[in-house]
C-alpha cells in the first residue's frame, strides 16, 4: 500500500485482488462489502475503492466492533514509525522526538506502537459523507457497531434510518476474527444475545412511532446451527441474519491443513481416516462445487472448500430446526420456538434483561 504526502491511499493492489476473487465466481448472490473505520476514511480508502477498484458497498465501523476500542499495533523500526505518523496515525513514543530517535540509535528505545483514533462518527459528519460517496458510485451502505448501552443502540439505528442504510450489524462479545487477544474477543462488550434482547424492544417502540427499521444482523461467537436458530428466534422479527466469522475462518484453516497433508502424502488424522484418504472423500461438498463451477473447481484451495462445507452444514442444520418447528420460512421463526431454562434466559426473551 502506498500513500501520498497527505496520507491518502494511492496504491492498494490487494484490494482489487480481494474484490476480483469474489467477482470471478459471483453467481448473483451476496457481495463483498468493504469495511471502513475512521482511520480508513481519513486515508481516503472509500474514494480509492470506488474510483480505482469498482467497489459498490461499504460498511462503516463504529469502533473495533464488539470490543469498543481500537487496536494497538507494534511497529518494528523508526522509519516505519515515522511513516505511520506521517499518515496521521498516533504513534508512541513520538518517533519525531530527537531524544526518542537518539535512544533508538542506541537501541535503548521502547517499542513503537501505533494507535487508531476512537470513532468519531456523528450525524453531522457521517450522513453528508455517505451522500457524497453515493454521488461517486456507492450503492449499498452498512453500519457495524458493538453493544454499548441502549442509548447507543438506538442512536445508531436512528442514524441508519436517516442515512437510508441497507443493514446494521451489531457485534457482541464472543466476536472477532482472531486479530485481538482472546480475552478481549471473548469478554469485552455485551454478549450478542443480550444485545438482541435490547434491540427487539427498541425496534418495537421505534416501529410504533412510524419509523422504518433497516435490516439488522447479529454476530459475535456464533458457531453452530442451533445457536443461529436461537438468535433468529430471539431477535425476531427484526434480526433476520446471523454473521459467522471466526468459525468460518477456523473451518478454512482446518481445510487448508488437511489439503497440505494430502499434497505431502502424509497420513490423514485417525478421526478423519474413517471417511477416506482422498480429497474427494474428505471434502464431500467438492462434488457440488464441481456441479456449480465445472473443472475450475479443481483450482479451489481446500481452505475455501472447508469454509464452503462448514456454511453448508450450518444451512442444512438450520433448515432441519426450522422444519422441526414447522417454520417453513425464516419470517415465521419467533420467540415461541425457544424455551428459557434459566431466569436470565427468561429475562432476555422478555426483553427485560437490561431493566
Amino acid at each position: 500500500m502506498q500513500y501520498d504526502n497527505n496520507g491518502k491511499i494511492t496504491y492498494f493492489p490487494m484490494l482489487n485482488e480481494i474484490l476480483n476473487s469474489f467477482r470471478k465466481y459471483d453467481r448473483g448472490y451476496g457481495q463483498i462489502v468493504l469495511q471502513c473505520n475512521t482511520e480508513d476514511d481519513a486515508a481516503g480508502l472509500p474514494e480509492y475503492a470506488l474510483k480505482e477498484c469498482g467497489a459498490t458497498a461499504i460498511e462503516f465501523k463504529f469502533g473495533q466492533s464488539a470490543k469498543g476500542t481500537q487496536p494497538a499495533v507494534r511497529i518494528k523500526s523508526l522509519k516505519e514509525a515515522l511513516e505511520k505518523q506521517a499518515q496521521g496515525l498516533i504513534v508512541h513514543p513520538d518517533p519525531s522526538d530527537s531524544a526518542v530517535q537518539e535512544a533508538y540509535r542506541k537501541k535503548s528505545c521502547s517499542n513503537f506502537w501505533s494507535y487508531n483514533r476512537l470513532p468519531m462518527w456523528t450525524e453531522e459528519n457521517l450522513l453528508p459523507r455517505i451522500e457524497r460517496l453515493r454521488t461517486m458510485g456507492l450503492k449499498n451502505v452498512y453500519f457495524k457497531m458493538a453493544g454499548f448501552d441502549r442509548a447507543d443502540l438506538e442512536r445508531v439505528l436512528k442514524m441508519a434510518m436517516a442515512a437510508d442504510v441497507d443493514m446494521v450489524t451489531f457485534d457482541g462479545a464472543g466476536g472477532g476474527s482472531g486479530y485481538s487477544p482472546n480475552k478481549m474477543m471473548n469478554e469485552w462488550g455485551l454478549p450478542a444475545i443480550c444485545i438482541e434482547s435490547a434491540l427487539v424492544s427498541i425496534c418495537k417502540r421505534l416501529e410504533g412511532e412510524g419509523r422504518t427499521i433497516p435490516a439488522i444482523s447479529i454476530t459475535g461467537g456464533f458457531t453452530t446451527e442451533d445457536q443461529v436458530y436461537k438468535a433468529l428466534a430471539i431477535g425476531a422479527p427484526y434480526i433476520t441474519a446471523v454473521g459467522l466469522c471466526r468459525a468460518t475462518m477456523a473451518a478454512a484453516m482446518v481445510g487448508e491443513k488437511i489439503g497440505k497433508m494430502l499434497e505431502a502424502n502424509r497420513q490423514v488424522p485417525p478421526h478423519l481416516k474413517r471417511y477416506g484418504e482422498t480429497k474427494e472423500d474428505l471434502f464431500i461438498e467438492l462434488s457440488e462445487l464441481k456441479g456449480l463451477y465445472g473443472d475450475v473447481s479443481n483450482q479451489f484451495s481446500t481452505g475455501a472448500i472447508g469454509a464452503y462445507s462448514y456454511l453448508k452444514r450450518v444451512s442444512f442444520g438450520l433448515q432441519h430446526f426450522a422444519a422441526l418447528n414447522r417454520k417453513f420460512n425464516v419470517n415465521y421463526i419467533d420467540q415461541s420456538d425457544v424455551i428459557p431454562l434459566t431466569r436470565d434466559a427468561k429475562d432476555i426473551i422478555n426483553g427485560s434483561w437490561f431493566a
